[in-house]
Order: C-alpha cells, then sequence, then structure tokens
C-alpha cells in the first residue's frame, strides 16, 4: 500500500477533500510499477502534474514505486522549487 498526499486542483479526485485538510489517497502497487503508471491509474495525464515527491524525492515518470513509499503529487501550476525543476522530468519538456 502507497500513501498518495495531493495538492492544489489535484484535490479534486477525493470527494469531499477540504483545503484545510490533508487529502491523502491510499493506493495497492504491483511489482515493478513505476511513478508513470501510478499516474495512468489515478487517470492523470503528466501534463497535470508539476513537482512530485516519491519518499521526499523529486519523481520522474520511470521512477519505481513500492509498498509503503509515500508519493506528493502537485499540479502543473504549483512550483515548489525555484525554477520549476519539474520542467527537467517533463515529458512534455524534453
Amino acid at each position: 500500500m502507497i500513501s498518495i498526499r495531493l495538492y492544489g486542483r489535484l484535490r479534486s479526485l477525493v470527494s469531499r477533500s477540504k483545503a484545510s485538510e490533508n487529502t491523502v489517497l491510499e493506493k495497492e502497487v504491483k511489482p515493478g510499477e513505476t511513478f508513470g503508471d501510478l499516474l495512468l491509474k489515478l487517470d492523470l495525464d503528466a501534463s497535470e502534474i508539476g513537482d512530485c515527491f516519491i519518499n521526499g524525492k523529486l519523481a520522474r515518470l520511470s521512477d519505481p514505486i513500492e509498498d509503503g513509499d509515500r508519493i506528493g503529487l502537485f499540479p502543473f501550476n504549483v512550483k515548489l522549487i525555484d525554477g520549476g525543476m519539474h520542467l527537467k522530468y517533463h515529458p512534455q519538456r524534453r
């Protein structure tokens, strides 16, 4: 099981989420799944995603995810790292 924290407009993936509360999804993962696979599972296009983290480290689409991982998903319009590091990993910007 992984824990996915959603921020900004991505909170809408969880019904009844509130801006004043943490929005967390719990999902099962299969061996060999990647961060990109997770986005597909959540029905998210990579163009909707900004800075994202796996266990506190900037995530790439090819990064594996494993049971117990903590995922942070931020929308594309939220830049957490000065200069928008998400652009480095964004598939539309390569």
